[in-house]
């Protein structure tokens, strides 16, 4: 990546207000952030949910129900898979990368075990920059809405190619020339993609093609 594609992911995950991971965000700065991406969001209505990776985050970190949460991230340089079964009470999961695989558990009384399950947990961080170009703008097309994995979801369409003029130009300066994300997320009403399938190419200036696929799934027990 070019210095000045990185200075443009950079600004994106900052304005997305996933800078600071691992950490509930104030309302006050969640609402500026949505002012200020107005002028090139897609139509939304009251029946939309707002993608939230935060909202992922905040649910491993203070689980209200039980779930199995996993995240995967398919890169030649950078694999990731973690998995998890989740309580309100306990983590029990495993997570593996280009070093291997490890297993955790965390209880919520241990606050070391605690931190340190819902820790190996973050590889959706990862994502925060591919997510934060696309989210609120024309690139993500609201389908239908039903059940997925146990939530009341809505589906969307996730394709950089049905941006408006402003956005294609920032897809090509961010991605590059030929450069795409594609795929389908369900959203429930806190903003969690219960189902999440993207892929995502950066085609850069020395020729390369950088391939990225992730996948998230969020299952009610």
């Amino acid at each position: 990546m070019n210095s000045k594609q990185a200075c443009y992911v950079w600004a994106l995950a900052c304005s997305a207000l996933l800078c600071t991971i691992g950490c509930k965000l104030p309302s006050s700065s969640t609402e500026r952030h949505k002012e200020e991406s107005a002028s090139s969001a897609a139509p939304r209505n009251g029946g939309d949910f707002d993608l939230n990776l935060n909202c992922v985050i905040d649910s491993i970190q203070n689980p209200t129900e039980s779930f199995h949460y996993s995240y995967k991230k398919d890169d030649p340089d950078n694999p990731v898979s973690q998995q998890a079964d989740v309580t309100p009470n306990t983590i029990d999961g495993t997570a593996t990368n280009s070093g291997g695989t490890r297993t955790f558990k965390g209880v919520k009384s241990d606050r070391e075990s605690w931190q340190s399950a819902w820790t190996s947990l973050m590889g959706i961080s990862g994502m925060s920059s591919t997510i934060a170009i696309v989210n609120h703008s024309s690139a993500m097309v609201r389908g239908s809405k039903g059940q997925m994995n146990g939530y009341e979801a809505v589906q969307y369409s996730i394709d950089t190619s049905q941006g408006n003029s402003a956005e294609l130009g920032l897809y090509k300066a961010t991605l590059g020339d030929g450069g795409f994300e594609k795929g389908t997320a369900w959203v429930n009403a806190k903003g969690c993609p219960v189902s999440l399938s993207l892929d995502s190419e950066m085609h850069l200036n020395n020729g390369t093609v950088s391939r990225q696929h992730y996948e998230i799934q969020m299952i009610k027990k």
